[in-house]
C-alpha cells in the first residue's frame, strides 16, 4: 500500500465552512490497510469537500451527485449523496432521510446510524485510525498519526457525567437512583475503575458498588465488579430510559426486581474486522439474594393501580447462589443487512435449596430492507429473546416475563413467568417518505407480530399479539389485537418504548 503515498491526487481543501473546491490530498506514513484501502478509494474518484467547525451539517433538501469527504469535523448528514460520505478525523451521525447510495465511513470516529436513514454500502468505522493535516505547496497532506505508545504510569481522576453523577434511573422499587462516584485510570494496561454509591430514594438506601476493567494485549481484557444493587432479569424488555419514563408517567415498570450483595469477574476476548465484531467471555458470579417490596414511589397515572404502580414483586429464594459464566456475542454488518446475537450461560454450583441447573439466554436481532416503493424503503426487523433451563427448577430470581407494551400488550404487565421463555417478533416497516411533518419527520408505519411462550419446567402454551404502530418523530401511536380471544389493547406514547 505504499504506493499510495505517491498515487493519490484530485481536489482542493479551503478552511471556510461550505466552500468546495479543488485541492490536493497526499498520504504520507500510511496507516492499517483498511483504511488506506478506503482512503484510496475514494481520493482515487471524482469527490468534493464539506467542512464547518466542530460539526458539518448536510440538511435534508440537499443532494450531492457524487462521493462527499468531510476533514477535521464531525459530521451530521440528512442529505441524499449518490457516492459515498467519508469522514477523516471525526465523527459520521446519520440523520432520518438520509440516502448514501454508496458506503458511510469514520475514520478516526464512528458511524451512528438512524432507522430512518438508508444506507446502499457497508457502514465501517475505524475509531483507533487518526490522521494529521499539514500544508503544502501542492494542497493538504495527511500524516498517519501511530497510536502513543502507553505510559509506564498512568493516574487519571475524572469526574464522568455531570461532575460524578451519573444518569439517574426511576422504578417502582427504587424510586429514583442516583449514582456517583470518579473514574480513575491507572496503570501501563489502562485499568479503569468505577466506584459508585447510589442512592435509592423508596429504599433510603446507599448501595456502594465498584467495577474494574483491565484492557489486556491482544484482544484481551478482564473486567470485575462487586456491591451491593436492585437487579431484574427483565431489562431485555425496554431500555433504561425507555423503562423509568414509563414508570414516571404511566405507572408502567416492566421489570421484576430483587436485591442482592453480587461480585463477579470475567475474562473476554474480542475479534473486530471492518463488517463486525466477535467476543468470547468466562467467569464467575456469586451473590446473596433477598426479595424487595414494590409500589411506593409516585408516578403521574395508575400510582395506586396493583397491575402498574403497586404491582408488588414476585418473591426470591433467600440466600447464596454461586455460578460459572460464559458468553459469546457480535455484530455483523454487510450491505443493507444488520445481525446482532449472542448468548449467555450460567451453570449454578450452589444455590439455597441445593438446585443445580443450567440456564442459557439468547438474544438476536436481524435487520435488512425488503424492496423500494414510491412511498420509500421498505424493511424487515426480526427480533428474539430466549430463556431455557436444563436440570432442577431455577428459583424465582431466575425467572423471565412476559406481558405489557415490548412483549405481549394484551396480557397484563409480566403476567407469565417461569425459568423457560421463548419471545419471537417480526416488524414489518412501511416509510411514508412522500409526506413530512415540520420538526418530526417521515412517518412510519410499523406491523408487528409477537409470539412467546413461557413456563416452568416447561414451556406453556404460545400466544400471539398483532398490532400496528404509527411512529413520528418521538411519538408513537400502536394497537394490538389477541387472535385467539379477541382481546385489544391501545397506547399512545414515545417511540422509544418497544
Amino acid at each position: 500500500m505504499r504506493a499510495l503515498a505517491h498515487a493519490i491526487s484530485a481536489v482542493a481543501l479551503m478552511a471556510s465552512a461550505a466552500a468546495a473546491q479543488d485541492t490536493t490530498f497526499t498520504i504520507h506514513a500510511p496507516g492499517p490497510s483498511d483504511a488506506e484501502r478506503i482512503v484510496e478509494k475514494t481520493l482515487a474518484h471524482r469527490y468534493i469537500v464539506r467542512h464547518e467547525e466542530f460539526n458539518t451539517r448536510f440538511f435534508r433538501d440537499s443532494v450531492f451527485d457524487t462521493t462527499v469527504v468531510v476533514l477535521g469535523s464531525d459530521a451530521s448528514v440528512a442529505s441524499t449523496v449518490h457516492g459515498d460520505v467519508v469522514v477523516i478525523n471525526g465523527d459520521l451521525f446519520l440523520q432520518p432521510g438520509a440516502k448514501i447510495d454508496g458506503d458511510a465511513v469514520s475514520i478516526g470516529g464512528g458511524v451512528y446510524d438512524s432507522q430512518q436513514a438508508q444506507v446502499g454500502g457497508q457502514k465501517l468505522s475505524f475509531r483507533d485510525v487518526h490522521f494529521d493535516t499539514a500544508r503544502t505547496s501542492r494542497g493538504l497532506e495527511l500524516i498517519y498519526r501511530p497510536p502513543a505508545p502507553p505510559e509506564d504510569t498512568i493516574r487519571v481522576l475524572a469526574l464522568p457525567g455531570l461532575f460524578g453523577l451519573r444518569l439517574p434511573a426511576y422504578d417502582r422499587v427504587d424510586g429514583l437512583s442516583g449514582p456517583f462516584g470518579p473514574r480513575i485510570t491507572l496503570g501501563r494496561r489502562r485499568v479503569i475503575v468505577d466506584p459508585t454509591v447510589t442512592y435509592r430514594s423508596n429504599l433510603g438506601a446507599y448501595d456502594v458498588s465498584a467495577t474494574a476493567r483491565a484492557n489486556l494485549p491482544n484482544g484481551w481484557s478482564a473486567t470485575a465488579l462487586a456491591g451491593k444493587g436492585t437487579f431484574s432479569n427483565d431489562r431485555w424488555i425496554q431500555t433504561d430510559i425507555a423503562n423509568s419514563i414509563s414508570t414516571l408517567g404511566v405507572g408502567s415498570d416492566y421489570r421484576n426486581w430483587f436485591r442482592a450483595a453480587r461480585y463477579e469477574a470475567r475474562i473476554e476476548h474480542e475479534w473486530t474486522w471492518s463488517e463486525g465484531d466477535l467476543q468470547l467471555s468466562g467467569g464467575g458470579r456469586t451473590e446473596d439474594d433477598w426479595s424487595v417490596r414494590g409500589g411506593g414511589p409516585w408516578s403521574l397515572f395508575n400510582r395506586s393501580d396493583t397491575l402498574n404502580m403497586k404491582r408488588p414483586n414476585p418473591p426470591v429464594e433467600r440466600g447464596r447462589l454461586t455460578s460459572a459464566l460464559g458468553g459469546v456475542r457480535g455484530g455483523w454488518q454487510h450491505s443493507n443487512v444488520d445481525l446482532a446475537a449472542g448468548a449467555d450461560l450460567e451453570v449454578v454450583l450452589d444455590a439455597p435449596r441445593d438446585e443445580r441447573f443450567t440456564q442459557t439466554t439468547v438474544f438476536a436481532r436481524v435487520a435488512f430492507p425488503t424492496f423500494v416503493s414510491k412511498l420509500g424503503t421498505q424493511s424487515f426487523v426480526f427480533h428474539t429473546h430466549m430463556v431455557l433451563t436444563a436440570g432442577d427448577s431455577a428459583p424465582p430470581q431466575r425467572f423471565a416475563y412476559l406481558g405489557g407494551s415490548g412483549t405481549l400488550p394484551t396480557f397484563p404487565i409480566l403476567s407469565r413467568g417461569g425459568d423457560q421463555l421463548m419471545f419471537l417478533e417480526g416488524l414489518y416497516n412501511f416509510p411514508i417518505e412522500t409526506m413530512h411533518v415540520p420538526f418530526l419527520g417521515t412517518p412510519i408505519v410499523t406491523v408487528r407480530e409477537m409470539l412467546a411462550s413461557t413456563g416452568v419446567g416447561s414451556l406453556g402454551r404460545f400466544d400471539s399479539n398483532i398490532g400496528v404502530r404509527l411512529t413520528l418523530g418521538i411519538f408513537s401511536g400502536e394497537i394490538f389485537v389477541n387472535p385467539d380471544n379477541g382481546d385489544h389493547a391501545l397506547s399512545l406514547g414515545l417511540s422509544i418504548i418497544r
